[in-house]
């Protein structure tokens, strides 16, 4: 995922489930000290060696060794913990295929793998989906730093409104969320809002989530039923939203909107700020770990440098100048142990920033690329546009086919050509069938006729950013 946030809205249960709803981001919050960085980095590598065969070997090292320049590690990929999941993970009592045999329950999204570990799910345009667990202290990590330091900026002037209409429970002290995202996997979104609302009930009675999937028609009418106060969703999804309240078939008055899992440009921001007038309050994470980074109201992502280290590099692994365009970067989550995440290769790219924020906040601060996909538009049976976000597209052929790493190309106003990669397929024709099937089920749930072919070419990566973009308008 370019953006390799997948579902990384820490915030998409109600902020009355944190303990400071009126705070907003860490203005004033000083960078990590070095030494309990330092300190923390030598306590993973302890124990990924003492329990982890797989960084053992990986690193070349016995339990007790001396411990080498951080610099020397190797850098780790995907494929390579996917490989070697089993010597990877630090808890025997962990194997793939029991992994994998809750995965295929989705009626335990949400729930804990033994009791003790969230299981999540990341997409798999690089190749092969990835699954990554966290432990107890990485989730109340996770927790403590949304708590604290997520922006929290609101529409403060359309409180007593949004009471008024009873969409704020008894005393105005109750508002209502929902979350429009890709329900149907284990993806970390969905999973965490779920786990937070087992572990807040009462909060979680006044939170919906509501599928990314569905016609847009239905969409608006479900919301505009729910009446939320605060809407969490992709950024291209939030951008139809806004479509439909600035045309009138929506008539919300949500404090704000939380966004991830896109790329955010600062005019679409703007944007749907106006036609919401409401806050769009933005944040970095990924299935391999909730909480890299939380935006400021001067539009900055501050990384959580005390419990992340994030080196961006270049395209031979070289570390890149400050306000310079990464290849990729390498992460290095402090806080999850089961699944050590030691110089991870990410994939994204981003810029640091040489200097200090206006905000006050002096912990790191840098901007990402996001996804680039595209909004595709078709008509209907009454020759009326409808946008689709490439979101929900993407989730529609994933979720009905089981497939990961393609390519849908818009060639004409009522076509649509298919890429896949079919090279890992056991049964390419069987994966090819079922692609299209997906599609056409998906179009006439959005109630679209669509011309569908499928190209033996593979999917395209963009020459630009070298990434692989899912959804191409290429009109």
């Amino acid at each position: 995922m370019a953006l390799q946030q997948d579902e990384p809205w820490a915030g998409w249960i109600a902020p009355w489930t944190a303990r400071n709803p009126w705070g907003g981001a860490s203005s004033g919050a000083r960078a990590a000290e070095p030494s309990v960085v330092e300190q923390r980095q030598r306590s993973l590598l302890d124990h990924a060696y003492a329990r982890s065969a797989f960084y053992r070997q990986h690193h070349g090292v016995a339990a007790g060794d001396a411990p080498r320049a951080w610099a020397d590690l190797p850098p780790v990929t995907k494929p390579q913990l996917m490989q070697h999941f089993d010597d990877w993970v630090t808890d025997p009592a962990i194997t793939r295929e029991g992994v994998q045999s809750f995965l295929a329950d989705t009626g335990k999204i949400g729930s804990d793998f033994l009791r003790r570990y969230a299981v999540w799910t990341s997409s798999g345009t690089s190749g092969e989906p990835g699954i990554f667990l966290q432990d107890s202290a990485a989730l109340s990590v996770y927790s403590t730093l949304l708590e604290s330091r997520m922006d929290r900026r609101f529409a403060t002037h359309r409180w007593w409104a949004l009471a008024a209409t009873g969409a704020m429970g008894p005393w105005g002290m109750r508002p209502r969320s929902a979350l429009v995202s890709a329900l149907d996997g284990h993806y970390a979104g969905v999973s965490f809002w779920k786990r937070q609302c087992r572990f807040n009930p009462v909060a979680g009675s006044e939170s919906r989530a509501f599928s990314v999937t569905a016609p847009i028609g239905q969409l608006c009418d479900e919301l505009q039923a729910w009446r939320p106060a605060f809407i969490a969703s992709y950024p291209s999804m939030l951008v139809e939203l806004a479509r439909q309240q600035e045309a009138g078939r929506l008539r919300l008055m949500p404090l704000a909107l939380w966004s991830g899992g896109e790329g955010l440009a600062a005019s679409t921001r703007d944007w749907i700020e106006s036609v919401f007038g409401a806050p769009v309050v933005n944040d970095y994470g990924a299935s391999e770990c909730l909480a890299i980074a939380f935006e400021c109201p001067h539009g900055r992502l501050h990384l959580n440098d005390d419990w992340v280290r994030m080196e961006p590099i270049d395209a031979h692994d070289q570390p890149v100048p400050v306000g310079t365009a990464s290849d990729s970067v390498l992460l290095t989550n402090l806080a999850n142990r089961v699944q050590p995440l030691i110089r991870y290769r990410l994939g994204d790219s981003v810029t640091m920033h040489p200097d200090d924020c206006a905000c006050g906040n002096h912990r790191p601060s840098f901007t990402v690329e996001g996804r680039c996909d595209d909004t595709l538009q078709f008509p209907n049976a009454a020759g009326e546009v409808v946008h689709l976000s490439p979101m929900a597209i993407t989730t529609a052929l994933e979720e009905g086919a089981d497939v990961h790493r393609f390519q849908l190309r818009q060639t004409a106003p009522d076509a649509l050509e298919l890429r896949l990669d079919v090279s890992l397929s056991a049964d390419p024709a069987a994966l090819r069938a079922a692609s299209l099937e997906a599609l056409r089920h998906y179009f006439l749930t959005q109630g679209l006729s669509v011309r569908l072919s499928l190209s033996d070419e593979a999917p395209a990566i963009d020459p630009r950013s070298g990434k692989l973009r899912q959804v191409v308008c290429a009109l």
